[in-house]
Formats: C-alpha cells, sequence, structure tokens
C-alpha cells in the first residue's frame, strides 16, 4: 500500500467540491449506456458540474486506454457509467492515485455501486457525485489485476462463460437465471485446495466466490461485508452434490445462506486457489484467467464518490 499523507482524501474531496469539473466516459456497449449517455451529461451539467470532456465508448476493450489517458492529463474526478465488467476493467489505473471514481450503475447486476450504496437511478447516482463524499475503499488483486468486488470459480464462472451479450441486453438479470437452470444438469464438481492463513483445505465443490465487497450479484452476499473492511470474505459451497448446491441457491435468494452447514465463510487478506481440473475464474463478471491464482487484499486502494452515510473506515 502507497503511503498518504492523512488528509488526501479530505483534500481530494474538497478541490472536487471547488472545482466542480468532471470527465465523463460512459460504456454504451452496456445494458444503459447507450440509452443514458446524454440524459446523463445532461443531469450532470444541470447540478452544476463542467464536464470538461465526455466518451462514449462503444467498443469495451478500449475503456482501459481512454481511462488512462485520461488520468495522466491529472483530472481528479472522473466520472465511469458502465457495469462491474467496466468498473473492473479501470481500477487498475486508479488504484492508489490522486484521482477519484464517480460511478453511475448502467450495467445488469451493478453488485460494486450497490455494495458502496450508490442508488440504482441516473438521478440519485448522479446526486451521489455532486453531493457524496470521497471514500478510500479496498480493491481485491488477482495475480497484479485489480478487482472491485467479487471473484467467482466453478458453477457462476460457467454461466458467465456461456452467458451471451444479446442475452443479457435483453432480459437483465433474469438472463443469469435462465442459463444457471440450463446449466445446473450439466455442471460438475471439482477438487479444490484453497490456502488461507497457512492452511490448507481441500474440498470438492460447485463454487467458490471471493468477495471484496458485500454483493454478488443483486443480492447480499452475507451481512456486515464491506468493502472498506480490510478483509476478502472467501465463500465456499462445501458439497458436490448438485441439489445441496440448489438447496444453497435458494437459500441465497431468501437472504438465508448463512444458515447452512455447507456453506462456509473465512475471512482474509489473502488466498491461493488450485483446482483439478483447472477452471475458469470469473472476475467482476467476466472470464479473464484460470486456476491457479492468488488473490490478495489491496487495502485503500480506490478513492471513489459514495453517499454521505457511507461507513468510511
Amino acid at each position: 500500500m502507497e503511503d498518504y499523507p492523512i488528509n488526501k482524501k479530505g483534500l481530494l474531496e474538497k478541490t472536487i467540491k471547488k472545482e466542480r469539473s468532471a470527465v465523463l466516459i460512459i460504456n454504451t456497449h452496456s445494458r444503459k449506456g447507450q440509452r443514458f449517455y446524454k440524459a446523463a451529461l445532461n443531469k450532470l451539467t444541470k447540478q452544476g458540474i463542467s464536464v470538461v470532456s465526455s466518451y462514449p465508448v462503444r467498443y469495451p476493450e478500449r475503456l482501459p486506454k481512454v481511462v488512462k489517458e485520461i488520468i495522466n492529463r491529472g483530472h481528479k474526478l472522473i466520472i465511469v457509467g458502465g457495469g462491474d465488467g467496466t468498473i473492473s476493467s479501470v481500477v487498475d489505473f486508479f488504484a492508489y492515485q490522486d484521482v477519484v471514481l464517480g460511478i453511475l450503475p448502467l450495467g445488469t447486476a451493478n453488485s460494486f455501486a450497490r455494495t458502496l450504496g450508490i442508488p440504482m437511478d441516473l438521478k440519485g447516482s448522479v446526486d451521489v457525485i455532486v453531493n457524496g463524499k470521497v471514500a478510500d475503499v479496498d480493491l481485491g488483486k488477482v495475480g497484479n489485476d485489480y478487482f472491485s468486488n467479487v471473484v467467482a470459480i466453478g458453477f457462476a464462472a460457467t454461466i458467465a462463460r456461456n452467458i451471451s451479450y444479446r442475452l443479457k441486453r435483453s432480459f437483465g438479470v433474469l438472463a443469469y437465471v435462465l442459463m444457471g437452470i440450463k446449466a445446473f444438469f450439466s455442471h460438475r464438481a471439482f477438487e479444490c485446495t484453497l490456502t488461507i492463513n497457512e492452511e490448507t483445505f481441500k474440498i470438492k465443490t460447485h463454487q467458490v466466490v471471493i468477495s471484496n465487497g458485500g454483493h454478488f450479484g443483486i443480492l447480499p452476499l452475507i451481512p456486515n461485508v464491506s468493502p472498506d473492511d480490510q478483509e476478502l470474505v472467501v465463500f465456499v459451497i462445501d458439497t458436490e452434490n448438485r441439489w445441496d448446491m440448489l438447496k444453497l441457491w435458494i437459500a441465497f435468494l431468501l437472504k438465508n445462506l448463512t444458515s447452512f452447514s455447507q456453506a462456509r465463510f473465512f475471512k482474509t487478506k489473502e488466498i491461493l486457489i488450485e483446482a483439478i481440473p483447472s477452471q475458469y475464474v470469473k472476475v467482476d463478471g467476466e472470464i479473464t484467467t484460470k486456476t491457479p491464482i492468488s488473490i490478495t487484499l489491496a487495502p485503500e486502494a480506490l478513492k471513489v464518490m459514495v453517499p454521505n452515510n457511507f461507513k468510511d473506515i
């Protein structure tokens, strides 16, 4: 972790409030990005934010390059509109820099925005950017790649690998349910070795989730988890029986996951995950690599606009 003066967060907030200027970058390939680009620009302007430049980015692979260039120009507030994959693809350039991220949740699940308490509607999320505060929250790292919210291995990664952009655009969150039903009957359990806090756990499972925040999809994963608590939460489905897995997912949808003995939770700052056979890894909604992987915590790495009632440690 880089060393910052204790008041750096406050100084950035004062600068942003005084200058009232920002750069707007929106992934117009995202589910709502194309529809809300002009509306976001208008709402920010009406709220007194001078948008010095704006970028409707049609091709998501261009987003990291655009964000990197804008940060290098020295802007203090950069507003990014898109889903979890969009945010995850650019946080590497925000990590431990003197720049603040403003989030417009324009994706399908928007898990990271939900974890931060950012409203899902455009008016509410713009209000957070205009009238909220700056918090420095944790990120995670898969190898050397930063992520904002969740890494998933197994069943959820299988869904992400097979779901089409057209399906997500047409059905939103329901698309994951439809693909989950299809994948349920064919998904196979795998052997997994977890090395956590110098202890090794060997299990056979369908699912491993590593969370920096409190949401997995649109629902809370477990209570009292924050991207500001300097811990990663590891959730494992400790069963190879797919019907037990179904019961666990139903419990998750009913927000009663912690009552099942097959649901195991760990808290850590780093974890090594190995799998037989090797498994695809979903990082904030996108398939990026395969096991084995090492995941570590990056404490207070990201400065981001949050609602005033967000508990910033």
